[in-house]
């Protein structure tokens, strides 16, 4: 557990070490190692700002970027043996949820706020008769999914924060306690959850790609869930979203910069300095202005139109209500594997592959492992292939708990056959995986196919002619133009090759050339 996790860290995290420059007038501090910051990507924002906060102390930051939720778990694997300085994450409620979470921390500050709302196109707000000023309740947002009058985007809530917190606030509100939520309120949100779960016809594992995509294409969804701040800027035929914050409440994101346990009196003093330049007037007015949170420098009458709803202060309760959203409310998942089996896969790199999709059999399935296996009422297939299609194979994971086990092992199994031998034909095969998705597309499931080679396509298709096969493909059948192809680049194989399928398909290009295949497929997990 504890090297998968030292994987996850390594592949997920993107090091960015901001030049240092000493001005010689402010606050004055660096000359030493770097403050090391593990943060959530949200805060990328901030790196104008942070660059000038170097210019003006000497304070060096480097970052690592990872997610919220495997951020923490890193975090508590890490116990005593901490890499980073410091945590700078939307939120550190759900590492205070565990046991020894809080006292990895000796000094936080809340730079600035976001509430997580939902950004609707302008005529939709209109049409439901909801505005910024007459927002709905949780309960009316489900009800105009169930009359089929919204959709929306939402980023996984084993993944991303934003998709997270708008579970937890989701079901707080409609637990209906007025207090805060607790395991017992969990089994009476179920059916609302599902309910909701009818509405998302865009899953993503990050909001920022989650935003990306709704920007490219409005029309896909009605709306998507996302912080308010990445949301202000967002306009549809020259109009600005309708920013919707549920009148029953909502959670707000802190952003809270902490020092971590251990670190030495030059980083605490350097640290110190960092959150003093931050919460400087002229600083908080210029986050305010540059990336629309809320500050110390926002008017108070902006806050008056938040309800703050509480967070759960039981982990037992996050981590059953995770579970209630993957094994009953959301929509369930229908996957196509196409994995690659060919010669070139032998060894260390077959070694590979069997440990990344015995994430999803449930291997180590432990701490927020368990939230990556596949779940009751999902469907897999999985498409071995080399110079042809090898084997067909497909897994429909029942809801009763015997069967449900008893066809986990059976994939444990059927992933153990897998041989490593033969040519690669990429797109022949690509072109049944699509075939195999779209017999399961619907609105009441959300398709996807992962496509994983190692090397470059030498037999069937080339490119050009998929691509050809592609278009005459959605002519005839409209329901595979949602259906995303991810991609992971592996050992030998052709980036921009992969990179082309990706955005042809609307889905993204995952890199595991560094690092390990189990990484990256715990990275698409949370799009599937």
């Amino acid at each position: 557990m504890k090297t998968l996790l030292k994987a996850l860290v390594k592949a997920l995290a993107l090091a960015i070490v901001l030049p240092f420059a000493l001005a010689g007038c402010g606050m004055v501090g660096g000359s030493g190692d770097p403050i090391r910051i593990l943060a959530g990507s949200e805060v990328r924002d901030l790196e104008p700002i942070l660059e000038e906060m170097t210019r003006v102390t000497g304070i060096e930051i480097e970052f690592e970027y990872i997610g919220t939720l495997d951020g923490t778990e890193a975090l508590l694997e890490a116990e005593a043996d901490l890499a980073w300085d410091a945590i700078w994450f939307p939120s550190n409620r759900y590492l205070s949820l565990f046991p020894g979470g809080a006292d990895l921390i000796t000094s936080s500050e809340s730079i600035m706020r976001s509430p997580v709302v939902l950004g609707l196109r302008p005529e939709v707000a209109s049409a439901l008769g909801w505005s910024t000023d007459a927002p709905p309740t949780w309960q009316e947002i489900i009800d105009a999914v169930n009359a089929g009058e919204l959709s929306y985007g939402m980023t996984s809530p084993i993944s991303s924060n934003s998709g997270f917190t708008t579970l937890v606030q989701l079901a707080t509100a409609l637990s209906g306690t007025g207090t805060v939520l607790e395991p017992t309120d969990i089994a009476a949100t179920t059916q609302p959850l599902q309910q909701f779960a009818k509405g998302q016809q865009l899953a993503s594992g990050s909001s920022g790609w989650l935003l990306d995509k709704f920007v490219a294409d409005p029309t896909v969804v009605d709306g998507i869930f996302n912080y308010e701040s990445v949301l202000q800027d967002v306009t549809v035929d020259g109009e600005p979203l309708t920013i919707v914050i549920p009148s029953d409440g909502v959670i707000t994101s802190d952003y809270p910069l902490a020092l971590l346990r251990g670190a030495d009196e030059k980083t605490t003093e350097d640290f110190g300095l960092m959150t003093d330049y931050l919460l400087s007037a002229e600083v908080q007015e210029q986050i305010a202005q540059d990336t629309h949170r809320r500050t110390s420098a926002t008017p108070p009458a902006a806050d008056a139109n938040v309800f703050e709803l509480p967070f759960p202060n039981q982990l037992e309760t996050v981590q059953s209500l995770l579970e209630t959203w993957l094994a009953e409310a959301k929509k369930p998942s229908n996957m196509v594997f196409a994995i690659d089996t060919s010669g070139s896969m032998d060894g260390d790199r077959m070694e590979d592959l069997n440990e990344a999709l015995g994430v999803l059999a449930g291997v180590e399935a432990e701490g927020t492992n368990a939230f990556l296996k596949l779940q009751p009422r999902e469907q897999i297939t999985f498409l071995e292939f080399a110079s042809s299609i090898k084997s067909t194979e497909t897994f429909d994971l029942p809801s009763d708990q015997s069967a449900y086990e008893s066809t986990m092992a059976e994939i444990g199994q059927h992933i153990d056959g897998f041989e490593p031998v033969g040519g690669t034909s990429v797109y022949t095969t690509l072109a049944e995986a699509y075939e195999l998705a779209a017999e399961g597309a619907g609105d009441g499931s959300i398709s996807s196919i992962v496509l994983f080679t190692d090397g470059q396509s030498n037999e069937g298709m080339d490119l050009a002619e998929f691509e050809a096969w592609h278009e005459n493909y959605l002519r005839t059948h409209p329901e595979a133009a949602t259906i995303p192809v991810y991609t992971v680049q592996f050992g030998d194989s052709n980036r921009e090759e992969m990179e082309a399928i990706a955005e042809l398909t609307g889905g993204r290009l995952f890199d595991a050339t560094s690092d390990s295949l189990a990484a990256a497929f715990r990275e698409i997990r949370g799009y599937l």
